[in-house]
């Protein structure tokens, strides 16, 4: 199932048995471009990374050079899963152990990111190296059985009067059960309606949200993030906005955690210029 809210991404990592121009890996390199087109015409694609030579391969993340990665955005975990086992990516997903030695621990990782955001490399390891240090949790699993899509607003969307596409927020007052810090940056994006922000720094490790404009000068949110003691945090918000005498926006936040104590809190962020 898709969702107007949420996307899947997705980090998968491998060693190589050899240098990419050995004939070892003629037959992985071989077909790289039509894996690649088969995924970009699959249904429920969204995004891969690639650089201008239409692949991955040259980005190396990692210290040792015969680990390659790729990253791909899709909008369902079934979208996913028929493209990985299903079709002809199935014959290479079978014929990996020809090219890429046995993982001895886990070499991908799937999370929930909000619907438009494009996760950067640094994201996906990080993902990654969550999952291979925790297990399978809401913050980085696998698709045997991955978890399921966070919680969307329940407000009928409607977009906001003042657009909040490419503002940049930071806390300027907390409640002290709340866990967000004048160190965290909050990256706002909005196409129409539908408004969703990642943000970091401080107290937060990583963390998204998604919101839709209520009508009434509010936007109605549902937000999670990992905090500095690797907990996995969620909660809603009710998040109203203001315009400060300097055209700076500012919004005035009650939430309540759906997860821990459930406890409710107020918090003021306003835009950095």
């Amino acid at each position: 199932m898709s969702s107007a809210y949420y996307h899947l991404a997705q980090l998968n990592s491998g060693r190589i048995l050899a240098p990419l121009d050995s004939p070892v890996m003629a037959g992985f390199v071989g077909q790289l471009a039509s894996v690649n087109a088969l995924a970009d015409q699959s249904p429920g694609f969204v995004w891969r990374l690639a650089t201008p030579e239409g692949d991955a391969t040259a980005l190396r993340p990692y210290a040792d050079p015969f680990t390659l990665i790729n990253m791909s955005v899709w909008e369902s975990v079934e979208a996913l899963k028929d493209f990985t086992y299903n079709g002809s990516h199935l014959a290479v997903f079978r014929d990996r152990a020809n090219w890429f030695e046995r993982p001895t621990q886990a070499h991908m990782a799937a999370w929930w990111i909000p619907a438009g955001h494009i996760p950067s490399v640094e994201e996906g390891v990080e993902r990654l190296e969550f999952r291979r240090t925790h297990g399978d949790t809401a913050v980085a699993f696998g698709l045997v059985q991955p978890y399921p899509m966070p919680e969307a607003p329940s407000a009928e969307p409607v977009a906001p009067v003042v657009s909040l596409d490419g503002r940049v927020f930071r806390l300027v007052a907390n409640t002290p059960n709340g866990d967000v810090n004048g160190e965290t940056r909050f990256m706002y994006r909005q196409r129409g309606s539908r408004v969703w922000a990642t943000y970091e720094g401080g107290s937060v490790r990583f963390g998204s949200l998604v919101a839709a404009g209520t009508g009434e000068g509010s936007l109605d949110m549902r937000y999670h993030h990992v905090d500095a003691a690797d907990r996995l945090r969620a909660g809603a918000c009710r998040s109203h906005t203001e315009t400060l005498s300097d055209g700076r926006l500012r919004l005035i936040e009650e939430w309540q955690w759906s997860t821990g104590d459930r406890s409710q809190g107020r918090s003021v962020v306003e835009e950095v210029r």
